[in-house]
């Protein structure tokens, strides 16, 4: 917020001065002035129509505010600015906050009515959180009527409940609905009620990689915070939804819910509301397609696993859309993009959208399975339609991932085949054999080379294997994975023992100078970390996926 200084001709000798005390946070001039010019206290004195205090306040002068809190009377406090602002909203506008609290806390032990003191369609508890000033809206929080934040008083409750979530104040919003559970069905002309919100806004829980969820020891701090948020969230969704009586339909369609759960349906945040109620369970879109069709639709794996503690379970697969499309035939949908995007590569993709479907068609009653939609499509028929160009994409990425792969693969069997008969230090000139033949490094040498010749093989036919492969749709499910994991790992292996066969000609060539051997170790010790980072993880993730 800016201050405009110029002042207007009539009254710039009088106010100018005192202007320039108070914002220059000049108490000895300001005493002296007030002191000559009492009616100066509350006079406008910027041609906004701000007052000393709202001029104290904005410019973070607590010395001055104390001052002038002790010679202005308590409904002084309530005047207003031309725009209607008052002084406790301009002591909000600094961005230190711990000033902006003492401000704050002078300002209402005087005053207690100023928490409510709206600006346009706004409490000033709702303006901190709109500029960022989270402890300054805690504060401000605890001294606001509830009153104020009650659906018959206005908006105020209703918008400030929205800001909490966005801004994950997930206390201060569960303290917010469980005081007033109506708060989550007040409709707004601007904006969805609080359930549309819910069901809009994805899951508070971070969504790690798999090698960061195996390193929960390692970040405790991190995931702690992660789950309380999460918990509260969770607290939170449960209290809103249990706002809403099940009993009640012409609430529950009043209140938005049915549009809401389907929604969350889309992102995977439905499973707390469904079970909260359970008469959601029939939602249907307006095209007929019942909430776990939408579910198997977006991929959401949470809320479709509801379906299977359902007694009535068979029921769901076995109904249709407006458009003949059974369970099965949206699971022969291509997932959406956010679904995809984050599964590297289009061989882990296309194995995942099929087991997708072979997960729903196993609950798939089996009349169902061969049913026409009104396009004449079976499921399979959708499915192969649907996938034709990530099959494509699949067999194009899995080929030159297998022959970049297995350029390495055969470089390093090339190395070590030709090791093996270079031994260190050579041979006996009288009876041939190694000199080291009877030391233990030699042998762990010999051993290394060998293992490293053998697997790097194993993973160069598997590469082969990959780039002459038919890339048929059941391929991805088991064969493909499996070869690329196969080939993947014995490369590892065989980059790992490649080195390790290296490092131990080293030390015997080299026993006493142990330093050399050490510092080339660690370098040699490198490729392997950069194998780890950059494949590693890929591997990892083919082996989690394989089982899902």
């Amino acid at each position: 917020m800016t201050l405009n200084v110029m002042m207007s001709t009539d009254n710039a000798s009088s106010s100018e001065a005192l202007l320039r005390a108070v914002r220059n946070g000049d108490i000895h001039n300001t005493r002296k002035f007030l002191k000559d010019n009492p009616g100066a206290l509350n006079a406008k004195i910027t041609p906004d129509g701000e007052r000393p205090l709202h001029v104290a306040a904005l410019f973070g002068h607590v010395h001055i505010v104390e001052h002038l809190l002790e010679l202005i009377s308590e409904n002084d406090l309530e005047l207003l600015n031309n725009f209607g602002m008052s002084v406790l909203l301009f002591a909000i506008y600094s961005w230190d906050e711990s000033i902006n609290i003492k401000i704050a806390k002078c300002m209402v032990d005087k005053n207690q009515r100023l928490p409510i003191a709206a600006a346009g369609d706004w409490l000033p508890v709702t303006w901190a959180l709109q500029l960022g000033q989270i402890q300054t809206c805690r504060y401000l929080y605890s001294v606001t009527p509830f009153e104020a934040l009650l659906p018959e008083n206005g908006d105020y409750g209703a918008d400030l409940l929205a800001l909490f979530y966005y801004s994950k104040m997930f206390d201060l919003a569960l303290d917010l609905v469980r005081r007033c559970p109506r708060l989550v069905i007040r409709s707004h002309a601007l904006r969805d009620n609080f359930l549309v919100i819910l069901a809009k806004t994805p899951s508070s829980y971070p969504q790690l990689p798999f090698w960061k969820r195996c390193l929960y020891s390692r970040i405790m701090k991190e995931i702690y915070e992660a789950k309380l948020t999460d918990e509260q969230s969770r607290m939170l969704l449960r209290a809103a939804c249990n706002a809403i009586s099940p009993e009640n339909q012409e609430e529950i369609s009043k209140s938005g819910m049915e549009e809401a759960i389907l929604m969350a349906a889309q992102r995977g945040n439905a499973t707390l509301a469904l079970k909260a109620q359970f008469s959601l369970l029939w939602t249907w879109t307006k095209d007929e397609r019942r909430i776990f069709s939408v579910a198997v639709q977006y991929r959401q794996a949470s809320v479709y696993n509801l379906l299977h503690g359902l007694i009535l379970k068979p029921l769901f697969p076995s109904s249709d859309d407006a458009y003949g499309n059974y369970m099965l035939h949206m699971a022969g949908m291509l997932a959406p993009p956010e679904q995809l995007n984050p599964i590297p590569g289009a061989l882990l993709q296309m194995q995942r959208e099929l087991q997708w479907f072979k997960e729903v068609e196993s609950i798939t009653p089996p009349n169902v399975k061969q049913q026409l939609n009104n396009d004449n499509l079976t499921p399979r028929e959708l499915f192969t339609k649907e996938h034709k160009e990530l099959v494509k994409e699949g067999e194009k990425w899995t080929k030159g991932t297998a022959g970049s792969c297995g350029v390495v693969a055969a470089l390093v069997a090339t190395i070590t085949f030709a090791a093996a008969f270079t031994v260190p230090d050579g041979n006996d000139q009288i009876k041939g054999y190694p000199i080291f033949l009877h030391k233990n490094l030699f042998m762990l040498f010999i051993i290394s080379d060998a293992v490293s010749l053998f697997s790097s093989t194993t993973s160069l036919l598997m590469f082969l294997g990959l780039l002459t492969s038919r890339y048929a749709e059941d391929d991805f499910l088991k064969s493909l994975p499996t070869k690329l994991i196969i080939g993947l790992s014995a490369m590892f292996i065989s980059l790992a023992t490649m080195m390790a066969a290296f490092c131990t000609a080293l030390f015997l060539m080299l026993q006493h100078r142990s330093w050399i051997v050490i510092s080339i170790t660690f370098l040699a010790s490198i490729p392997v970390a950069l194998y780890i980072w950059l494949q590693f993880p890929l591997l990892v993730l083919i082996l989690w996926t394989k089982h899902i």
